[in-house]
């Protein structure tokens, strides 16, 4: 089942959403709805239902990931799955790093959520660069038995190739959304 609206916000209060995190999910959730609303309007097969509501739990479970060390990904599609909402679970789970390769002509709805989740700091609409800035300055020197700014690297390469394929099809260029999603409400 896909949540409504409604049943997102109610998902936010019961697994008890801190309120910065749900204004992060908010305008990720506005931004992957403009953007499948307008891949809709341009012939592509997505489910803005789907979209809208997975960018909206992305992260049900980040905050009790925090304390637990778990990875909220799986947290989150555990979640979903346990709720009944299935149809969402993968795209909630696939919100960090997608685990299927790119292909330009076939678009899907963890795509646009990964890739709107990669626009949004705090709750602030800002470029893919800026984003994986801050993601390396902040989570960075908490992973060090890894080369987290190589595996950022790679997975930002990945984001960019979701944006220059998004934005192919629409007639508006990535800087345009922030404006783009003034007036786009979720109630």
């Amino acid at each position: 089942m896909i949540p409504t609206i409604h049943q997102c916000y109610e998902m936010m209060d019961k697994y008890a959403m801190p309120e910065h995190i749900r204004l992060h999910s908010m305008v990720v959730a506005r931004i992957a709805c403009f953007l499948s609303t307008g891949l809709r309007k341009a012939g592509v097969d997505i489910s803005i239902e789907k979209t809208v509501s997975g960018a909206m739990l992305h992260d049900i479970a980040k905050i009790s990931c925090v304390h637990s060390h778990e990875d909220h990904c799986l947290k989150g599609k555990e979640i979903c799955e346990t709720e009944g909402f299935c149809e969402i679970s993968e795209i909630v789970n696939e919100h960090v790093m997608l685990k299927h390769s790119v292909n330009e002509k076939d678009f899907n709805e963890k795509e646009i959520v990964n890739y709107s989740d990669k626009r949004v700091l705090h709750d602030n609409v800002v470029s893919i660069q800026e984003r994986m800035d801050d993601i390396l300055i902040r989570y960075g020197p908490h992973f060090t038995h890894i080369n987290f700014e190589q595996l950022l690297n790679k997975n930002y390469a990945i984001t960019r190739l979701i944006e220059k394929k998004v934005f192919n099809r629409l007639d508006l260029l990535p800087q345009d959304v922030s404006e783009s999603i003034t007036n786009i409400s979720l109630i």
